[in-house]
């Protein structure tokens, strides 16, 4: 008696790349409608260091790709020669598509104190979410 091959349908080759697809689909349209997705809303262009009146002043150049952006945070991660601190911008909201700047003060205090400040790294947040960053030396 000759053994007979179940198939099931499922398993089928054409069947499976039909789910394959089906669920790349799926993943796909999750991204799209949580917000995690490749394409970035917002991104920094680039971060400057700038001496300004016995302190310094992070000037953060970025870039918004959606018609209008809210709830965008900034912090600027600063490496002094005797300690570490973290400045924060004010969430910023109605923002329109386009290329924007924005500037966070480090008081002369902060130099007098804990030295010159030796590396920055600045973080963006979208919605509580780290979006981007960049290190600067």
């Amino acid at each position: 008696m000759a053994k007979k091959r179940v198939r099931f349908m499922f398993l089928r080759k054409t069947n499976a790349k039909s789910l394959i697809f089906i669920i790349t689909i799926l993943v796909i349209a999750l991204f799209l409608e949580t917000g995690i997705c490749f394409a970035e809303e917002v991104s920094i262009k680039g971060a400057m260091k700038i001496h300004r009146m016995g302190g310094y002043a992070i000037l953060i150049n970025y870039e918004t790709r959606a018609k209008w952006t809210d709830n965008l945070l900034f912090k600027v991660h600063c490496k002094f020669q005797k300690g570490e601190f973290t400045f924060v911008s004010s969430s910023l909201n109605n923002i329109q598509r386009g290329w924007h700047k924005i500037q966070i003060a480090i008081a002369d205090v902060i130099k007098k104190r804990y030295g010159s400040l030796r590396e920055y790294k600045v973080d963006l947040y979208k919605d509580d979410i780290l979006i981007a960053t960049k290190s600067c030396y």
